[in-house]
Formats: C-alpha cells, sequence, structure tokens
C-alpha cells in the first residue's frame, strides 16, 4: 500500500483551508468556544511547522504597509480615537462586542464605492506578510452578519490575525502566501451595518496577536499612522 507524502507547501495550503472552515463556524457560532480554540491552536502550529522550509518574505513590524492603496485622501474614525474592546471575545463571531479595530474612510462622498477624484476603487493590501486563513466572499446585502466580505492573513512573524472587513471585492484565496503591500481586496461597504443608507465606504483593519493560540486583539493605531507617513512621502 503507497502512502502519498505531502509536500511543506501542501501542508501550509490544507492547514490554511482547515483554519478557513473553522472560521465559518466561529462566524456563525455553529461551534463551541473550547473545541474552535483547540482547532485554532492546532492549525497555527502547522502552518508555522511547515512554513520552516519554505522561500517566506520575512517582513518586521517596522516594515509594514499602510493597507490601502491608489487613495486621494484618508480619515480615522473619530480621529483614531475607535479603539475600544469593551467585552470583546474573538470567539462570539459576528455577534462580537466592541470595537478593537480603526475604521478608515476614503473619499467617497456619492458611496459608489470609487475614490472621488481618481473614479476608481482603492487597493486593500496586506500590511504584513503571512498566508490567507480565512476570507468571505458569499455575504450579500440582507444578511445580518456584519463583517460583509473580508480577509484575515495570519503574519507568520508577528505571530497574530490581521482582519481586514467591509471590502466591495475579495481577490485572495485561502493558502495564498501574502508578501506586505500585496493587494488581497477592494474597499466597500458590505456588512450588516456598513450597506445601511448612513454607512460610510471603509476599511475595518484589526490585529489580534496569538497569546497561547487565543487572539487578542492590539491597538495598532501608532503603525497604521507611521506606515501612512510612507505612503505620503
Amino acid at each position: 500500500m503507497s502512502s502519498t507524502v505531502l509536500s511543506q507547501y501542501d501542508k501550509l495550503f490544507l492547514a490554511c483551508n482547515q483554519w478557513n472552515m473553522l472560521d465559518e463556524k466561529i462566524k456563525t457560532g455553529t461551534i463551541e468556544k473550547e473545541e474552535a480554540l483547540d482547532l485554532l491552536k492546532k492549525y497555527e502550529v502547522e502552518i508555522l511547522k511547515a512554513v520552516k522550509d519554505t522561500k517566506f518574505p520575512m517582513v518586521s513590524r517596522n516594515d509594514w504597509e499602510f493597507p490601502l492603496k491608489k487613495f486621494t485622501k484618508i480619515t480615522y474614525r473619530d480621529g483614531g480615537n475607535d479603539y475600544k474592546l469593551k467585552d470583546y471575545d474573538y470567539f462570539q463571531g459576528s455577534n462580537s462586542k466592541g470595537h478593537p479595530a480603526h475604521d478608515i474612510f476614503i473619499l467617497d462622498d456619492n458611496k459608489d464605492l470609487l475614490d472621488d477624484s481618481t473614479l476608481k476603487p482603492v487597493d486593500v493590501v496586506s500590511m504584513s506578510s503571512g498566508y490567507i486563513v480565512a476570507i468571505d466572499t458569499s455575504w450579500r446585502p440582507g444578511s445580518r452578519l456584519r463583517g460583509g466580505l473580508y480577509v484575515k492573513v495570519y503574519d507568520i512573524i508577528n505571530r497574530g490575525i490581521f482582519y481586514y472587513s467591509h471590502l466591495s471585492k475579495v481577490t485572495v484565496r485561502p493558502g495564498d502566501m501574502m508578501n506586505a503591500g500585496d493587494k488581497i481586496g477592494e474597499v466597500g461597504r458590505t456588512g450588516r451595518k456598513a450597506i445601511l443608507k448612513d454607512g460610510k465606504t471603509h476599511l475595518h483593519i484589526s490585529f489580534l496577536k496569538s497569546v497561547n493560540g487565543y487572539p487578542t486583539p492590539e491597538d495598532i493605531i501608532e503603525d497604521l499612522r507611521k506606515s501612512e507617513l510612507k505612503v505620503n512621502k
């Protein structure tokens, strides 16, 4: 009887796609927290083991890229003071409380999802290097899920999850390797509240540090402002 030996890349692809299936269960509340945490730890370890023998871009935190490209102007919700932990828990899925993130608005007064000056979409790019571990491309108006179309990138070097949501388009798949600055989608207004009449075209971004496998929010406003300066040079 012959057995198939998986390459490191196959193992990475498998772990990322298993993570993506787990993410769907967490989002929709169809898995218990303890089981979800155990699986999350398992897939993280598998990715870290598999990546050791691959050619992976080593991007430090000092070299993170600003998450938007091809924009005329951006503003932060509440001037960047919108990060609020409250009773947030990653395993509450789409019903999570608080706002341990930052919302970055683009110039789109008529809400056609295009930059009012360039008349083109604004790209969302990966701030760090990493692997795509979860996406949502199925959200449609009428859904009660909050995040809309989104992408999650597991940052190998900094051991955490980047979450980019309310996208109008997702251009990556689970298992894709990202370098800092690689496009993952376009800014939009998808999601339960973002799609409403008073919703604004923006990117919701957060970083969750892995603490013993538990995704723990970390405020990245200083990282955002620092990387934004590079764009404006």
